[in-house]
């Protein structure tokens, strides 16, 4: 006998599948990062090397300093794309539209280290060059699913809206925000597995985090250094998209 499963309990057993990995693949990279002497060890194992000593700084100091340049970036990034996405669908922006798409792909036609190069003469070494750098960077996606999303939203039901009295704001609120709201967080979910892998280039400006050491790797020909900045910076974008993944499902769901 054949048993019909909706497309919501499909849905749900597949987000548990991914959470269930996401959780495995947590504790790795948690293993990973505290007990990152005994990670070299056994890349020794593995990989030549000529040095045994690893890296001089703990893998755990680069981690954060990584992740604190992916948090911030990726919530600047957010805010300011939403807004931006928004208001150039509304009758206001509209007309700065074209411009203002022009520009946020202006940014991501630039390759992530030429743009970490043109903030440097402006801001110096460090991590305001960075930052900035990987929020250009990053905006496309976001603007871009957020006008598509929006613009995508059955000009029926908003004008059955409009038709109930509802303003251009409760029309957005009510309406075009909560409708588009799956490819919106497409677009989240895609700019930020994009910026944990394009913010290891931010150590070529001096901003550390795990690119110091897959940087270091490159220039002494050194494979274990560029494998213990690769390895958690997948691990954590893997993570990343399975819990986005998960969490996009449940918003959609509640909605």
């Amino acid at each position: 006998m054949l048993y019909y499963k909706s497309p919501e309990v499909m849905s749900m057993t597949v987000n548990k599948k991914g959470l269930f990995v996401a959780a495995f693949l947590t504790i790795l990279l948690t293993v990973i990062v505290i007990y990152s002497k005994g990670f070299e060890q056994i890349l020794y194992k593995f990989f030549s090397s000529k040095s045994e000593n690893g890296s001089r700084t703990l893998l755990v100091v680069y981690f954060f300093e990584h992740l604190w340049m992916v948090i911030l970036s990726s919530l600047i990034a957010i805010v300011l794309g939403t807004a931006i996405g928004i208001f150039i669908t509304t009758s206001y922006g509209r007309e700065f539209k074209a411009l203002l798409l022009k520009t946020v792909n202006l940014g991501q036609a630039f390759p992530s280290p030429a743009l970490l190069a043109l903030a440097v003469p402006i801001l110096g070494y460090g991590i305001k060059g960075a930052l900035i750098a990987l929020v250009i960077y990053i905006l496309m996606p976001i603007v871009y699913n957020v006008v598509i999303g929006i613009e995508e939203v059955p000009k029926d039901i908003v004008d059955a809206a409009k038709g109930m009295g509802m303003s251009e704001v409760e029309v957005y609120r009510k309406i075009k925000i909560p409708l588009a709201l799956n490819v919106i967080l497409g677009g989240i979910r895609t700019a930020l597995v994009i910026n944990i892998s394009a913010t290891t280039l931010a150590a070529t400006v001096g901003a550390g985090g795990l690119g110091v050491l897959i940087v270091n790797g490159v220039k002494t020909f050194d494979m274990v250094l560029i494998l213990e900045g690769v390895i958690p910076v997948t691990l954590l974008a893997i993570i990343v998209e399975l819990l986005l993944k998960a969490l996009q499902q449940r918003l959609i769901w509640n909605s």
